[in-house]
């Protein structure tokens, strides 16, 4: 199946603002226990603003951790935050914390869990909308969704457009990107969001057609 967008262009587009990569392998590499690895990730996650990570260590126990990533992407999701709740760690059933857990636990340095892959809103609202979710008049989302089945919808489209040899971690992040750019945008109805982008496209098609370079001229040499 062919990728729904540029997966190129778009994980590459204002990767330079943050070294963000580092940090997230880095962190993989140094621990194995995956609970360990979210202490390390909390605040690069942006998690800490709203959950209390020592809480969520408390709550939850590595093997539980592995055990559920055993399941399908729904069913643990579903799962998981039921006993965070109970632990006192979570103050309602969100998708978000949970499932970046379950990724640190799937995930290792050299394997991007594609089966849980990390999520947040905006790649939700990536995902939203290429995969037609919503009709032409109707807005993107403003929040990620709390619904684990959705979450599960949400990891079958990212393990079936995924195209052969591109990395997990790019494919996410072209996904993240995109769905920020998207969202930043004045135009709001996904009608209005289709005309930019085929505007958009149509300037970089016409540029690369009429001046040959799609994006910006390559810089001269200097010693010329």
């Amino acid at each position: 199946m062919a990728p729904p967008l540029n997966v190129a262009f778009w994980s590459r587009l204002n990767a330079g603002q943050q070294d963000d990569e580092t940090v997230y392998v880095d962190a993989l590499r140094a621990h194995d226990d995956p609970l360990k690895r979210a202490k390390a990730l909390w605040d690069w996650k942006d998690l800490s603003r709203g959950v209390d990570v020592d809480a969520v260590v408390d709550a939850v126990s590595a093997s539980e951790l592995y055990e559920l990533v055993e399941r399908p992407p729904d069913d643990a999701v579903a799962t998981l935050p039921e006993r965070l709740v109970a632990g006192g760690a979570l103050a309602n059933e969100t998708v978000v914390t949970p499932a970046f857990l379950l990724h640190l636990t799937a995930s290792d340095p050299n394997e991007y869990s594609t089966q849980f892959p990390l999520f947040d809103v905006r790649c939700w609202v990536a995902f939203v909308y290429l995969a037609g979710r919503r009709t032409r008049d109707e807005s993107l989302p403003g929040s990620a969704t709390q619904s684990a089945r959705r979450f599960g919808e949400f990891s079958e489209f990212f393990q079936g457009t995924i195209p052969d040899g591109v990395p997990g971690r790019m494919y996410e992040q072209a996904l993240f990107r995109f769905g920020a750019y998207i969202s930043a945008l004045p135009r709001k109805t996904i009608r209005a969001i289709d005309e930019h982008l085929t505007e958009l496209e149509a300037a970089v098609c016409e540029s690369y057609e009429d001046d040959g370079y799609a994006l910006v001229q390559s810089r001269p040499d200097r010693d010329e």
